[in-house]
């Protein structure tokens, strides 16, 4: 074969080499996207999951509040008993319950009506007793909540209080504010708490976390700022 018999062989070759190139990239792209799309679907799937999970449906009011031991098998295989891990449960008039262990996780999932549900619930339960260990934690943060009273020894310490986070459920109309020792009070939007200048200054230092801009979190700063106007005026 001639020298231009041999080079147009490995022009064919070459020309036969970039196709090849050209068709694995092609399948890579094409892999790659289909790995894309799926994990794009699974995300809204998860979304939609979540979603229709935080969505209650009113037709099926809150009916019911308990405290439950869930059993959970020790890491230790060999071990016979179960820990008991005490859970708050809300059941719903279809029977759906809601676990939930802090108040915290109740703000995120249920609207006003349903933490009026079970701030009833809770008070009617131990309308005659102070509840004790676990239940006495939600039993206390609802009083606080629902009970603003300038007399409750829980305020007098507030000056000790130093503010890390301001956060606003819009769903149930609760802000939240945590502080550096971990301590969390929660508070209804439109209630008047007993709060120092102190912590309203913090509160306004910080910025309001909030799920997304709203007229309710624009209500809610104007009303710290009249509430610490108030209290400048009678200094």
């Amino acid at each position: 074969m001639n020298e231009k018999g041999i080079d147009s062989s490995k022009e064919v070759i070459k020309e036969e080499s970039k196709e090849e190139v050209k068709k694995e990239s092609k399948a890579e792209v094409q892999k790659e996207s289909k790995e894309e799309e799926s994990k794009r679907k699974r995300k809204l799937d998860e979304e939609k999951t979540v979603e229709y999970e935080n969505t209650l449906d009113r037709k099926y009011p809150i009916k019911e509040w308990k405290t439950e031991c869930l059993g959970i098998k020790p890491h230790d295989d060999k071990a016979e008993h179960l820990e008991e891990i005490n859970q708050n449960v809300v059941i719903r008039s279809n029977g759906q319950k809601r676990y939930f262990s802090t108040l915290m996780r109740v703000l995120s999932i249920f609207d006003r009506e349903d933490l009026n549900d079970v701030y009833q619930l809770v008070m009617d339960r131990y309308q005659d007793e102070i509840p004790e260990g676990f239940d006495r934690v939600l039993w206390g943060d609802l009083m606080v909540m629902f009970n603003p009273d300038d007399e409750n020894e829980f305020w007098n310490s507030q000056q000790d209080w130093n503010i890390v986070s301001w956060k606003l459920h819009g769903s149930s109309g609760v802000h939240t504010l945590v502080t550096e020792a971990g301590l969390v009070i929660h508070m209804l939007i439109e209630k008047k708490y007993p709060l120092g200048k102190k912590v309203l200054v913090q509160m306004l230092k910080l910025k309001l976390e909030s799920e997304e801009d709203s007229t309710m979190a624009l209500e809610l700063i104007r009303f710290v700022k009249k509430l610490l106007a108030e209290l400048e005026s009678e200094e």
